[in-house]
């Protein structure tokens, strides 16, 4: 009886440890790893928590950075949220001419709200349901927080601008095992490199500041 208390026991402390996994839930089967050159990062937290939607953004920011990548964050004045007074066309539009040419969301979302795929299989949803999804997003930043959000999942959908349709959804389970103050550190970090080991981004030839490569 003491020896199973005591599996009990392990087994529910080796539970409590387990590290969170980036999932993979849908790709593109030829994504555009090489056609982003300037990646717009937004955070999506329920509740206006402002703290975090910065800090993942920038830890992100920094992380695209670190792979050669020109990026750059909503918190820093690049809003298609703020641009809800213009249709969806007009907003992405409005981005195009900034230079953006690929949004990487991650939104925290109920479990319910999420993306449900087969993993492994081919989306049966089209490009249009993306483009609606990401812009619904708008909806969490004012939603209440939900007295069960140790259950939202992490939900990031890297979207291709010139051509509005998206190259990856990834999927990350509750991080309640990480203290709070790590969650966007290792959310940013694990993200970024999930999408390089899944060809979604790769990491850039970038010369030397002062270093002008040749023709």
């Amino acid at each position: 009886m003491r020896k199973l208390a005591l599996s009990i026991f392990l087994l529910s402390l080796l539970h409590g440890c387990v590290t969170p996994r980036v999932e993979t839930i849908w790709k593109a089967q030829y994504p555009l790893p090489y056609q982003h050159k300037k990646i717009l990062v937004v955070a999506i937290v329920p509740g206006n928590n402002d703290s975090l939607q910065e800090a993942i953004e920038k830890a992100t920011v920094q992380e695209l950075k670190s792979y050669g990548y020109d990026a750059v964050s909503y918190s820093n004045g690049f809003s298609v949220y703020e641009m809800s007074r213009f249709t969806q066309e007009a907003a992405y539009f409005a981005l195009c001419e900034k230079g953006i040419d690929a949004v990487l969301t991650l939104a925290k979302v109920d479990p319910s709200l999420t993306i449900s795929l087969k993993k492994g299989t081919r989306t049966r949803y089209p490009a249009s349901f993306y483009y609606n999804h990401i812009w619904d997003y708008r909806n969490l930043k004012t939603a209440p927080v939900n007295k069960n959000s140790n259950s939202a999942i992490w939900e990031c959908i890297m979207f291709d601008l010139p051509s509005l349709e998206q190259q990856s959804v990834l999927q990350v389970k509750p991080l309640s095992s990480l203290k709070k103050q790590n969650e966007a550190t290792w959310l940013s970090r694990n993200i970024i490199v999930r999408m390089i080991a899944e060809k979604i981004i790769s990491k850039q030839n970038v010369a030397p500041t002062g270093v002008y490569k040749g023709f």
